[in-house]
């Protein structure tokens, strides 16, 4: 994927390289990042400390697997951290690479 040009959102880059941009990193995705997306998409107000009590994994883990989501533009986070929920940009996706 090219570089990110300073102050340059994931959202921007994404509408920059389209949507074959986007399928090709789903497939790049680590088997927990898949199943981090999964789980967001059926429970979009799940904390990080559920999800990993969840996958059987760290809090911490998790965190860091969301801030990669996050950087790649397949999660969204609005509101505040405690009344927010998560917007996974491509639920389809996911379904379909079950």
């Amino acid at each position: 994927m090219a570089e990110k040009k300073d102050g340059e959102d994931s959202e921007k880059v994404r509408k920059r390289f389209g949507e074959s941009s986007e399928k090709t990193q789903m497939n790049e995705l680590t088997d927990t990042q898949k199943k981090i997306v999964e789980l967001l998409c059926y429970d979009k107000q799940l904390s990080a400390k559920k999800i990993a009590e969840k996958l059987g994994l760290g809090s911490r883990s998790i965190e860091k697997n969301i801030k990669k989501l996050k950087t790649l533009g397949f999660l969204i986070r609005h509101g505040s951290p405690k009344n927010g929920y998560w917007e996974v940009t491509d639920c389809d996706t996911e379904e379909k690479n079950r």
